[in-house]
Order: structure tokens, then sequence, then C-alpha cells
């Protein structure tokens, strides 16, 4: 490919030479025998021709040359049959001796050309067998097989067999194929090579394995057993020796076996002492001996008898400080004395804001989990410690814990500011970042430095927003006016400018009035009081249709201009339907009425509990007007739902009353089905009042 292009250069196309067609063997004996015949009749010819005849006319006869010649010709005959049995080496053998005692002779000069081309095409076959089977042979450069093999395409010639087993001497022999009929080597015996191991302990009776490995890794378990010991015939290879004693660690050696060698692998176990001891003492006492895993053999002072001989590592623990570790070699027959100490100071350990926890590595330091400011005693040296606040970001210091001063301390001053919140009117909720932080007024003494918007909300009031950005060591002080919103919030309960507690329903998608219509209520919008039984907290009765419908309006135009309307919806009286629905699952038993006990007036609202909607005497105490002429479909609805209807005022200027009255004692007056009549100008019935319901125009 050239550097600079795409362009891939192929070379230019070669013919492809047909592969000479295979002569025949006979073909080949043939051929050769010709060529001696035409060499020696070519001779014969030569002489008569320059012959001619004696000069007495006799002919020219052929003595057999003498000396050389006749040695040439000699070897010539022998090639001659050697060529006829189609022993193509001996006949090529032949006539190169020829030739070398006649360089002249035509027929080893005529036959040599063909016989080489004969055994440069002639190929042998060679079948080779071992025992035992599986061996590796490889005959002069073919490709290897594993015995028993047969080689085809083998050249004539003498050839090197190489045979090799893992485990078993190499072998080799000479082979001449000297023909293209097979041959056969058959049954080469291989001899097991193999070494030794002598495993030998201090003291003896160590128990012991051999096992073989291949690179450093378990292969097979050869054999167990214990000290002293000869292991013979083994593999040559990578083994690894295991020898262990009781109390002592387990000790590993690899060694090599080799064909026809001895190796040794010896282990002492001998035991020895320490007595550790440590300033402050109660220093936890961990040992690793050899290749095992750290142990905790007790705390300090500490006397350690029956120690394995050889290396052990030594780690003292101590409460939270770094640990000591010493490497110590331990003699079989003696014991040693150690002694630990740590140099410490007392540290005193403090934050901004206060109430950090302190960790060096990823280890809290203190008891149970101490914040700053706390003190503590740690060993000299080098440290790096870190501090962690629940609301800031964590704080590092490095210090370097010096044991001749008297104290030492690490302060972590920690990046925050402080927000101030306040509100015209207070109780505002705050939150920030979707979290609720508290109400107004408000204090953060410990805010992350960042830019922040806090919004603050209050039932009643439109919400409003303050941000800011907060430097580390600065200060945030917002104070928000709230405006009063007096405007009902769909779904919820409210007050109205009258004083009425208003009731949410679902089911109707507007407010109604919790209780009836108080006398008090009545009289502050229309001015007069027309109840037979005057008081404040009962409901207004003797009430016409008209004058509700008017208190209706009235309310509705005084709550639009205080601005406590919510937008399309006004005052009114409920549907038939829409009472219906209002009246729940309240009961008789929860109803002013003289079903049980006589009245002899009506009750103050609210004297009994409300039903499940939160309405209070939605049944009793009086008749409540709604919106609906008595009609035939108020008749219809009478009989579906179970009650008796009253077909006469059907068509009548009369309106629909609902609920029962105090003065009912029949149940069929006061059932729920029940509907009363009246026209809507009656204004003697002291047994009738009214209920608003706040609802979309």
């Amino acid at each position: 490919m050239h550097p600079e292009t795409t362009r891939i250069t192929l070379p230019p196309p070669q013919m492809i030479r047909p592969r000479r067609p295979r002569v025949p063997r006979w073909a080949w004996i043939v051929l050769i025998l010709l060529s001696l015949l035409l060499g020696a009749g070519g001779g014969w010819y030569l002489g008569w021709k320059q012959g001619g005849s004696t000069p007495d006319g006799g002919a020219v006869v052929a003595h057999a040359p003498a000396g050389a010649d006749g040695a040439a010709a000699k070897k010539v005959a022998e090639a001659r049959i050697a060529v006829a049995s189609g022993d193509w080496l001996a006949a090529r053998r032949l006539f190169e001796e020829a030739r070398d005692l006649d360089p002249d002779n035509p027929d080893a000069l005529a036959s040599l050309p063909l016989i080489n081309r004969r055994l440069a095409e002639a190929r042998g076959v060679i079948t080779v067998s071992t025992v035992p089977e599986g061996a590796l042979v490889k005959v002069g450069s073919l490709k290897a097989r594993t015995s028993p093999a047969t080689f085809t395409g083998v050249p004539l010639g003498e050839h090197e067999v190489v045979v090799t087993l893992d485990g078993f001497d190499p072998v080799t022999r000479q082979v001449l194929i000297d023909s293209e009929e097979p041959q056969t080597l058959a049954d080469i015996a291989l001899t097991r090579s193999s070494g030794q191991i002598e495993v030998v302990s201090e003291p003896q009776g160590a128990d012991f394995k051999l096992i073989r490995t291949r690179e450093r890794k378990a292969a097979e378990l050869v054999q167990v057993g214990t000290t002293p010991a000869r292991i013979e015939c083994l593999d040559p290879g990578e083994y690894q020796v295991l020898m262990a004693v009781e109390g002592w660690p387990e000790q590993s050696q690899f060694v090599r076996v080799e064909n026809n060698r001895n190796t040794s692998v010896s282990a002492v176990f001998a035991k020895g002492g320490l007595k550790i001891t440590s300033d402050p003492s109660g220093a936890e006492v961990w040992i690793q001996a050899g290749e095992s895993a750290i142990r905790k053999v007790g705390t300090t002072p500490l006397s350690l008898a029956d120690l394995p001989a050889g290396k052990h590592r030594l780690e003292l623990r101590y409460a939270d400080w770094a640990p000591i570790s010493r490497s110590v070699e331990v003699s079989g027959g003696s014991t040693q004395d150690l002694e630990f100490s740590w140099e410490r100071a007392l540290v005193s350990f403090t934050s901004d804001p206060p109430g950090a926890e302190v960790y060096l590595g990823d280890k809290p330091l203190g008891r149970g989990g101490q914040k700053t400011p706390f003190r503590l005693e740690l060993p000299e040296g080098d440290y790096r410690f870190s501090a962690r606040h629940s609301q800031l970001d964590p704080v590092s210091e490095a210090a370097y814990i010096d044991a001749d001063t008297g104290s030492n301390t690490v302060h972590f001053p920690f990046a925050y500011g402080s927000v101030t919140l306040a509100s015209e009117p207070s109780g505002a909720a705050v939150v920030s970042g979707g979290m609720p932080m508290g109400r107004t007024p408000l204090t953060l003494p410990v805010v992350p430095p960042g830019n922040y918007t806090f919004e603050l909300s209050k039932e009643q009031h439109r919400g409003t927003s303050v941000s800011g950005s907060l430097e580390a060591g600065g200060s945030l002080d917002f104070t928000a006016t709230l405006t009063y919103d007096s405007t009902p919030v769909v779904s919820r309960d409210f007050k109205n400018g009258l004083g009425q507690q208003l009731v949410w329903i679902d089911a109707l998608g507007g407010w109604a009035g919790a209780y009836e219509v108080t006398q008090a209520e009545y009289e502050r919008l229309a001015g007069i009081n027309p109840s037979y039984f005057k008081s404040p907290r009962h409901p207004v009765e003797t009430v016409t249709w008209y004058d509700a419908v008017k208190f209706c309006e009235a309310l509705t135009v005084q709550e639009r201009s205080l601005g406590t309307l919510p937008a399309g919806y006004r005052y009114r009286l409920p549907t038939d339907a829409e009472w219906s629905q209002l009246v729940g699952g309240q009961k008789l038993d929860g109803a002013i009425s003289s079903l049980f006990e006589r009245q002899k007036s009506t009750a103050p609202v609210g004297s009994l509990a409300p039903n499940e909607f939160g309405l209070y005497d939605i049944r009793g105490n009086v008749w409540e007007w709604v919106s609906d002429w008595y009609s035939q479909t108020i008749l219809n609805r009478v009989r579906q739902e179970g009650s008796t209807a009253t077909d006469e005022w059907v068509g009548t200027d009369r309106k629909v009353l609902r609920g029962g009255a105090w003065n009912r004692s029949s149940e069929f007056d006061l059932a729920v089905a029940n509907r009363m009549a009246a026209r809507p100008s009656a204004e003697d019935r002291y047994d009738v009042g009214f209920r608003v319901v706040l609802m979309r125009e």
C-alpha cells in the first residue's frame, strides 16, 4: 500500500505450472534399461562406422576393456541388476562408482540423471509404534505425530526418528527408506525416567504432603506421610512440599525433580518465647508467623511460650492509635523481652460551627460518636484528620501531634453562612429546594455557601419567594410581606365574611353551609328577624322562600365586595337533588325532632353531631327550603325513593321543603324521601328555615 494513498499495488500475475504427472515405477525401469541398451548399441555402431573392415576384409571384433574400464563395466552390470529389482539407491551408488572409475562411461552418464529424477519423485511409507503408546514421534523434518504413527510421503534416504514422552527417556533411531514399499519400526520400548526427593525435618515426625505442580499451582497430590521419607520414581518436573507440626505454621517449599537426580527438602520446627510489655498497658497483641493469617493472642503485659522458631510479625493495637509493627526473630530454646511504647499527647478537636464528627481514615475518633469540641489522647506522629458536619462539605486538616507539647489543637473551619427569614404576618411556611425549613420568624444558623431561593406561603395569603447568594462567613436577611387573599381555596373549608362555616362537598363541586342560617346571621344581613322563637344561635324560621332567595343574593353581593367570593361562584338555595346528596347517612337519632321526645321549640344549631360531611341539623330542627317547585319530577322521585307522594300538589305554586322539623313526631314526616311543600310566600311557618350553598353560576 502506498503511504500517500489507499491504493493497493498487487504483484504481477504469475503462470501456474501444471504439476508433472507421476511416472509409474515400471515405466522408470523400462526407460533406464532402454537408455542402457541404446548406450551399448551406440558404442557398437560407432566402432563399425570407424573401423569398417580389416585390410584383409575381416570384421572388427570388440574386446572388453582391461583395467579401470573393466571395473566400470562390472559396476554397470551390477547397477543394471539393481535397476531391474527397483533398488534405486543401490543403482545410483553403483553408477556413480562406475562414473568415478570411467568418467566417460556412457551407461553411467545416460542413467544417472534418470535415476536422480526417479529418486526425487519417489516416496516411502513408515509406521512407528511404541511401548507405551502416545509418544510423540518425529521423522526427519516431517510433522510430528503421536504413536502409533504412520508417515507417508517420506523421501528415500536415511532419516532420524526421535521418540519422546513425558516421564520417559527419549529414543533416537536411524532408518533407511530405500524403496516405496511400506516399512515398520515396531514396538520401540521407552524407558521411564525418574528422580527422587528426600524429605527430612527437625524434629522428626512432621506431617508432609508432596504435590505435583505446574507454574506453582497444585495439579496432583503425589504422597502424604511423615518425616523422614524418601519418595522415588518421580517424574521430572516441579513439586511442592508442605510440612507441618501442630502448634507451628505450615512450611512450604518448591523443588524441581530432574532425571536420575536426588533432591532433598528440610524444615526445622523449634520453640522459643516472647515477653511483651507496652506503655500504656492493655494493648492488643497480634502475631503472624510465616504466611499464616495474623491472629490476636492477648493483651499486654503478655508472655508467649512455645512459639515456632523463625520470623514473626508483631502488631500492637491500642484504641484509635496507629498500630506499632515489628518483625521479631524467635530463637529456639530462648525467651526475648520486648517493650513497646507510644509517645503520646492530649489533642483538642474543635470546629466552626461545632458539632462535627472527626475521622482518622474511615474510623471515627472519640467515644460513642463524640462531636466537636472534645479532647483525646493520641500517639506522636503525622496525621490527616477529616471532619464531617451534617449540613456542610467535609473538611480535612493535616497535623503533627507533638508529645513534647503540653497540648495540641486541631481546628476545622467549615465554609458556611447564616440565613434569617421574617414575614408580615409571621407564621409563613418556608420551603427551599422542595424541602420544608420551618415557619417565620426563622433563623438558619448553618447554611453552606451557594445560591438559594426560599418560598414563603401562608393560608389565605398570596405566596412569595426571596433569593440570594450566600458567601462563606456571610449572612442573608430576608423580610417578606404577604398579601392577604380572602378568596376561598377550592376543596378547602372556610368561613365567609358573615362568619358562616362553609364545608366543601366533593360530589357537588361546591360548598354547603355547615349550619342552617341562624337568626343572628339573617338579621345582620337583612336587618330584621322574623323568627317566632327568637334566639341568635337558633335557626331563622317563619321566613318565606322569597326571603331566603333574597338573603342568598345579598350574601353573594356582600362577599364579592369583600373579595371572599371565588370567581364564578354564587350563594343560593340547594336543589332537591343536591339536598338528597347533602343529607348523606344522617340518622334520626341525630336530629332535633319530637319523634322520641316532644320538643317545645327549635334548638341552637349544631346541638347534635354532624353527618359524615360535617353538616349539622341536615335532618330536623327546621324544614329547609330548596329551589325546586313540587312538580311531576319531584313526585316521581318520591315514589322511586319509597315514600308517599301528594299528587294534588303537582302543578300548584308550591316549593319543596326537606328534612323534617322540631315539631314532627311521625317517622313518615321525618323520612329522608318525604317532601313537604309550601307556597313560597308562606310567612307563618315557625318550623321552616333554610341552608345556603355556594355553587358555580
